[in-house]
């Protein structure tokens, strides 16, 4: 018990040390003498009672802070109290089986509380055991890092918990995830709670489309976090808190125009599945050779390429599909019919299949920019292969060519390229393809990354060590399957932090495509305020919201590249010789 004690102890004054520098003194005169010395009384039996005082009076200052003085800044209860002034009171989430009620004003107090405690804390060590006699450095810049942290968490929590009205996201939250045309489809139909009297119903309900993407988009992932070695709770505990926070987000009472059973049922469906596909998945690779479970890797990697064209497909149906679907007994669904408007006649999944689609003209949202990124990280990569390799070729019919789009690309700015697609790529496809301005989008975007890609695989596939391919020359290889089972995976490997950049930096712009007028997830949320009166001047919250999304996906597209470089050995030196 003890030894625990004093480890832990250890470790507090070892942070300590870490943020605010090591325990100095005060210089003095020596009497015999001009000679400077330093009176040192911080020691190891009095280091520890010193951290205890500075953390009792840093626990004072935080919580009774205002009941002092004024430099002190507010404590606990006096900004719990300004809080409730400014009109902060509690949130209430209440349904016909459960009634919480969220005390906003104590969530803002004990944030901000938290951070002066540790500003203090940070600046009273500092002054007791005066750290700056002996790491200047280090204790300006902890205490002043301190501070800034107190700064920062009062005025964002301040904003989020005081003043910000979030009604505005909440009653918009399925017009942000999938845009106004298919909001519409989703409201509008017969059966609908927004729709109550059938007369004024005119859609089709097609949300089904979404789920069905979102089904195999579950297995994927959990399947392939199921190829590695991580124990499952890693993966389930993360797993199940997202999807019970989707659950959380379709639940939620406030604003709702739609019966929360649909999405919640579906969304379970999802997580089970995902439950399914990472349990066969991790079952699979753990009684399986090592070469066994890189082809299921692979074969999950195709599957999330078929996922992506079967997300594009489902959406707005080929006539082979429609006739497929019509052969198996659906009766073509259209939008606006007596039957399907009065209530008389609901359609199956069948009949909506075999009739009308959404039109790649009615997406919006966020829908939009996870399929446009997701366009220039899938078609990218495939147009940045063939560029690469085509760039490195000894033959003109093929470098040229390629150094010819990669230059001219990467010498415009994106969102010129998204005015190309809108005003000049119709007359280069019309002849060919009657192409709507999103899937031009996708195109655009998969060639701009395609370019970068390209660059980047170029710099890995130079540094390919030539004993390599002259080994797989000897074994007889082609020098097609060279390239493919040699080449391109050493510089996929090598180049994959840069690979994620370029992913990373597509999926920021996305945000550009408001520009020419598509409603995506930025423009929407932009524009929330004018949907309704009660939210005019309510710009801020779904910018907000807007950021955090953005900046969510980003980072988990980080945490993916560095799990798999780990999985690679490519986190230590040598690791390329490891793996």
């Amino acid at each position: 018990m003890n030894s625990r004690g004093g480890l832990s102890i250890k470790s507090i004054l070892e942070l300590e040390e870490s943020i605010v520098g090591k325990p100095g003194g005060f210089p003095t005169d020596h009497h015999e003498g001009l000679l400077r010395s330093r009176i040192k009384w911080v020691t190891e039996g009095n280091s520890s009672i010193l951290s205890a005082i500075a953390m009792t009076l840093a626990l004072c200052f935080g919580i009774f802070g205002g009941m002092f003085e004024e430099f002190l800044l507010n404590g606990y209860f006096e900004l719990v109290a300004k809080a409730e002034a400014e009109g902060a009171g509690n949130m209430i989430i209440s349904t016909s089986f459960i009634h919480l009620s969220i005390p906003q004003a104590q969530i803002y107090g004990i944030l901000s509380a938290a951070a002066i405690i540790f500003a203090w804390w940070v600046t009273l060590t500092a002054l007791i055991k005066w750290t700056p006699g002996k790491t200047l450095t280090t204790a300006l810049l902890g205490i002043t890092t301190a501070w800034i942290v107190v700064v920062a968490v009062r005025g964002l929590s301040h904003f989020v918990l005081v003043e910000a009205d979030w009604d505005v996201v909440w009653a918009n939250r399925v017009l942000l995830v999938v845009g106004q045309q298919m909001t519409e489809q989703m409201t509008q139909s017969p059966g609908s709670q927004s729709c109550i009297d059938v007369l004024n119903c005119y859609g089709i309900n097609q949300n089904w489309r979404l789920w069905w993407i979102l089904y195999p988009t579950f297995a994927v992932i959990a399947s392939a976090y199921g190829t590695t070695a991580d124990k499952p709770a890693r993966f389930l505990i993360p797993f199940t808190f997202l999807s019970l926070f989707l659950m959380g987000i379709a639940w939620v009472p406030a604003e709702i125009n739609y019966y929360e059973e649909v999405p919640l049922l579906n969304l379970a469906k999802a997580m089970i599945i995902g439950y399914i596909a990472y349990g066969a998945s991790f079952y699979y690779c753990s009684i399986s050779e090592e070469y066994k479970a890189n082809r299921l890797r692979r074969n999950i990697a195709i599957a999330a390429v078929a996922t992506f064209f079967f997300a594009i497909m489902i959406m707005n149906p080929p006539e082979f599909v429609k006739d497929f679907a019509a052969l198996l007994g659906g009766t073509p669904a259209v939008a606006g019919s007596d039957e399907i408007t009065s209530g008389a006649v609901v359609p199956s999944t069948l009949d909506k299949l075999s009739g009308d689609g959404i039109e790649a003209s009615q997406w919006g949202g966020l829908f939009v920019n996870l399929i446009v990124a997701t366009a220039g990280c899938v078609i990218g990569f495939g147009i940045g292969v063939i560029l690469a390799f085509g760039r490195q070729s000894n033959q003109p019919f093929f470098s040229v060519p390629s150094v010819i789009l990669i230059e001219l690309v990467r010498s415009g700015p994106l969102i010129c390229w998204l005015w190309f697609a809108v005003f000049l790529m119709p007359d280069m496809m019309d002849p060919f393809y009657n192409a709507e301005d999103i899937i031009r989008m996708l195109l655009m975007f998969g060639i701009f990354g395609g370019c970068y890609i390209a660059e980047v695989l170029r710099g890995g596939l130079q540094a390919v060590d030539s004993g390599q391919k002259e080994a797989a020359i000897a074994l007889g290889l082609s020098p097609f399957q060279t390239k493919l089972t040699v080449e391109l995976p050493n510089a996929v490997r090598t180049t994959l932090p840069s690979i994620v950049s370029v992913f990373i930096g597509l999926w920021k712009d996305t945000t550009l495509l408001f520009i020419i007028n598509i409603l995506d997830f930025f423009k929407l949320a932009k524009d929330l305020p004018a949907t309704d009166l009660r939210f005019l001047g309510n710009f801020l919250e779904p910018l907000y919201v807007t950021a955090l999304v953005f900046w969510v996906f980003a980072f988990y597209l980080s945490r993916v590249s560095m799990k798999i470089e780990k999985s690679l050995g490519l986190v230590k030196e040598g690791g390329g010789e490891l793996a």
